[in-house]
């Protein structure tokens, strides 16, 4: 953890939130400060961006879960399991867990990189991938609202 330019707010570093993504720093990813993004007084919740071309990834920790989602300014934020699943439909959100485990996570993303930039670099893949998570979200939300 780090002090911004400032020097009054701490900052989270991709080590603290999500070490096994670490590889993404090699690929281009560069961490980019937001605003608040660490809250040790709120149960260590925090927040980084780490942006790079044509695609860049969001980490949340909230009450010591960690999300991870990948986007860009045109598709949009999405969650990464949800990508991972689109551009390779042997990868299931029950192999992943509930919540995903990063570090599968971050072995898939390690291994299908090319694939996630080819479709953050097609106009035509993202549009599909913005149904496909729209799909999916409502089937979550059917599943965790069912009527009895």
């Amino acid at each position: 953890m780090e002090l911004d330019s400032s020097g009054l707010d701490a900052m989270i570093d991709l080590a603290d939130i999500a070490p096994a993504f670490s590889f993404v720093v090699s690929k281009g990813l560069v961490l980019v400060p937001i605003a608040g993004d660490y809250k040790p007084e709120e149960f260590g919740n925090a927040a980084l961006v780490m942006v790079g071309a044509p695609f860049s990834l969001r980490f949340v920790r909230d009450r010591g879960q960690v999300f991870v989602d990948a986007g860009s300014n045109a598709a949009g934020w999405h969650k990464l399991e949800y990508v991972l699943e689109f551009v390779d439909n042997s990868i299931t959100q029950q192999q992943l867990g509930e919540p995903p485990d990063l570090t599968d996570m971050a072995d898939l993303l390690q291994v299908r990189w090319d694939k996630v930039t080819s479709l953050f670099s097609d106009p035509q893949k993202t549009s599909q991938l913005q149904a496909f998570a729209k799909q999916k979200s409502a089937a979550l939300l059917s599943k965790i609202f069912r009527k009895p």
